[in-house]
């Protein structure tokens, strides 16, 4: 049975995270049916942007990391698979947008996260509350340790702290909260608006922010300068008379 159901509204793909009886949380499964339809979005060009939420009260609990069994071999894929989501998060070339409806906790919250933009519900929270559980938040602290200060990434991390929609929006984890209803409707128009210019420039762009994570300023302008050169060819064949 599938996990993610993935539905058009304009030019924007929704995919919806569905096993609200686990929390929404992530499986291999799920992972893998996320990268697929990323992929398949990229290559699209009827889609223009992504949206990403949760089926019913919440949006994702974290990693299933008990469904991956009790073997090396069983949580090795399921670490691999969840690599292999954020690689094709990265690699999307299209506005992404997190429609939080509710609760982002753990590998949840590395979702919202590693999205462009997010819209949260007033009445969600984000966490990281792997220690209060025994454990320590591996895979998603790769992502979200970008989002948040050093002092602040570890005292979330070692109270368990959870984050309204107030506090989330001050420190620039969301752009917005809206009332739960109004959660993916305002997601859909964001996404809208984001998509709404040359795609081939906007992917050009998206995959240079990620291209220049890690590297030294020089290496960064240099690639810049390539896409600099790729962007203007595209706007040139735009303004092309026909």
């Amino acid at each position: 049975m599938t996990q993610l159901e993935v539905s058009q509204v304009d030019r924007v793909s929704v995919l919806t995270l569905k096993r609200p009886d686990h929390g929404n949380r992530l499986s291999r499964q799920m992972a893998e049916e996320l990268t697929a339809a990323l992929e398949t979005a990229r290559r699209d060009p009827l889609v223009r942007a992504c949206v990403m939420t949760g089926h019913g009260e919440v949006f994702c609990l974290g990693g299933d990391y008990k469904g991956a069994g009790p073997s090396v071999a069983g949580r090795a894929e399921f670490g691999r698979a969840s690599v292999d989501l954020y690689r094709a998060m990265a690699a999307l070339g299209k506005p992404l947008v997190a429609a939080v409806n509710g609760n982002a906790h753990a590998g949840g919250f590395s979702l919202v996260a590693a999205a462009d933009l997010a819209v949260m519900a007033d009445d969600a929270t984000l966490g990281l509350p792997e220690a209060a559980n025994g454990l320590f938040p591996f895979l998603a602290l790769a992502i979200v340790r970008d989002a948040l200060p050093k002092k602040l990434l570890f005292e979330i991390i070692y109270n368990a702290r959870l984050i309204g929609a107030p506090e989330a929006c001050d420190l620039h984890l969301v752009n917005k909260s809206v009332a739960r209803a109004a959660v993916l409707e305002e997601a859909v128009r964001m996404a809208g608006v984001a998509s709404d210019y040359n795609p081939d420039i906007v992917m050009l762009g998206r995959d240079l922010y990620y291209a220049m994570r890690g590297l030294g300023p020089a290496e960064a302008v240099d690639k810049s300068r390539f896409a600099l050169i790729a962007a203007l060819a595209a706007k040139d064949q735009e303004n092309k008379p026909d």
